[in-house]
């Protein structure tokens, strides 16, 4: 009987160990799907991320270089609106002035 007792004894062990290790062997299988999850779930939100600021970046520098051709104009009209010619006809023609005659300047000196 003794014999039977301690193999029965050691049966109820080895069964208690294998339970032990099955529901240690879910738990790590459970963690490591979680873990994964968590990990796709980050690559997935980093990507995401990453795609809506190439899209940003991708306008701004659109918007940049609309504006750099629009000063570029701007720089072209104010170059003309300020050559000397331009004023001078807007002189002859808006306000009636003419170039004087030789006799009719005089120079100043500085000293």
């Amino acid at each position: 009987m003794f014999g039977k007792a301690k193999k029965s004894t050691k049966g109820r062990q080895l069964k208690d160990l294998d339970n032990r290790i099955s529901v240690k062997s879910w738990l790590s299988l459970i963690s490591l799907l979680l873990v994964v999850t968590a990990s796709a779930t980050g690559v997935i939100y980093s990507t995401h991320t990453n795609r809506h600021l190439l899209n940003e970046l991708q306008q701004l520098e659109r918007h940049r270089n609309e504006l750099q051709v629009e000063w570029g104009q701007l720089l072209l009209e104010q170059s003309s609106l300020v050559s000397q010619g331009r004023i001078e006809n807007l002189a002859i023609a808006e306000l009636g002035m003419k170039i004087p005659a030789t006799e009719n300047v005089v120079v100043v000196s500085g000293e």
